[in-house]
């Protein structure tokens, strides 16, 4: 009898040496070759349909429309569109002016801040601490989802895989005739203010994120502001959301392109203004109580978009 049972076991044994060597062997072909009919099969999941964008980051040229494009677009998807709110957000957190928080937007940190300052605990440079908040910051707005945010090197932060990254141009010559409007001065003084001010943000993006924002590969999309204009560059943003909808995935678009009211989502971290509402830090000799009954944001000067 003892005889009789040895190759049983002796097979057994085999046969479990060869299971285990097929550990790293397609299911259904382990399933195939021992015989296992489709009662043995695990139940499939089906995958959870995401929109390919969540998010939208828009690099720009001083003067080319960025501003208004990205809350003509906001408006249209029903999104959250984060450029000035940054700064009122982060001045707000920092306890200062928002022109004093402003003086530091973009701004790339020197050799001395980078190296020396760091090294000093008892000192924290407010650049140092702006440039903390606005990381932190980005990141919150990130996992919320369903934002536009201009600028402040938002595209090189965030995952690139469900961000969708702009870079909007015009023409120097058409950037600097919306300048003189918008700010006031000459021609010539808005033509020299955007170069000045492409070269800080494209310094701004070099040092903190080791990227070129002049590059077309660092974005999705380039668009020029001045052939399309506002309103046809705004509808391809808004199509290019929409086709990276799942099928299965309701939209919350009408069949014009507006949000239905309903389905607005609220970003739900508490460092991140809610849709509608701007936060404003305190400046001296500035009275708040006027602007919060108002529903507006203090005044202050305007910056190029």
């Amino acid at each position: 009898m003892a005889a009789s049972r040895a190759p049983s076991t002796s097979a057994t044994e085999d046969r479990g040496r060869s299971q285990g060597g097929l550990h790293g062997w397609p299911q259904s072909v382990v399933r195939w070759l021992f015989g296992l009919g489709e009662e043995h099969q695990q139940p499939v999941v089906p995958p959870i349909p995401v929109p390919r964008f969540q998010n939208i980051c828009v690099s720009r040229e001083a003067g080319a429309g960025a501003g208004a494009l990205a809350r003509m677009a906001g408006e249209r998807l029903g999104w959250k569109v984060y450029d000035e709110e940054l700064i009122e957000a982060i001045a707000h957190r920092m306890q200062l002016p928002i022109d004093e928080v402003r003086a530091l937007d973009e701004q790339a940190p020197s050799m001395v801040q980078d190296w020396l300052l760091p090294l000093r605990e008892e000192y924290y440079a407010p650049q140092e601490a702006y440039l903390d908040h606005l990381a932190k910051l980005i990141e919150a707005i990130g996992r919320a989802g369903e934002s536009i945010l201009v600028g402040r090197g938002a595209g090189f932060m965030l995952p690139r895989e469900t961000t969708l990254s702009l870079r909007v141009i015009a023409p120097l010559k058409v950037r600097a005739q919306r300048l003189a409007e918008r700010m006031g001065v000459s021609v010539r003084t808005a033509r020299r203010a955007a170069r000045d001010l492409d070269r800080r943000r494209a310094q701004f993006d070099r040092t903190m994120h080791r990227a070129n924002s002049n590059d077309p590969h660092n974005f999705d999309l380039v668009l020029e502001t001045a052939s399309l204009g506002l309103e046809m560059a705004a509808e391809i943003i808004v199509h290019a959301v929409k086709v990276g909808r799942p099928l299965g995935m309701v939209s919350t678009l009408d069949v014009r392109g507006r949000p239905d009211p309903g389905t607005l989502k609220q970003p739900t971290d508490p460092s991140i203004p809610p849709v509608g509402q701007r936060i404003v830090a305190p400046e001296p000799g500035h009275d708040s109580d006027d602007d919060a009954r108002s529903g507006e944001a203090p005044s202050s000067p305007i910056t190029p978009g």
